[in-house]
């Protein structure tokens, strides 16, 4: 999240609502580059990864497209 990308912060929300519905078998962590040591820290002002992979997030995807992404990968874990 950087707050300062409207494209950005929808794939931010809808990342969140995904993963609340797998709460259980999902961690969500939030790093927020508006803060310029986290920038700094990470390097890049804003992404998403799903198990260390990088989603792509332009145009922003779908709130059902991540979380399918989600279900595939927990639905893994799950086995």
């Amino acid at each position: 999240m950087n707050g300062w990308c409207p494209a950005q912060n929808l794939v931010y929300e809808r990342a969140k609502r995904a993963s609340a519905e797998f709460a259980d078998s999902v961690v969500f962590r939030e790093i927020d580059t508006f803060n310029t040591q986290n920038y700094r820290e990470w390097g890049i002002s804003d992404a998403l990864y799903i198990d260390d992979r990088r989603i792509r997030t332009g145009p922003p995807p779908s709130y059902e497209k991540i979380k399918a992404i989600v279900a595939k990968k927990v639905k893994r874990i799950k086995k």
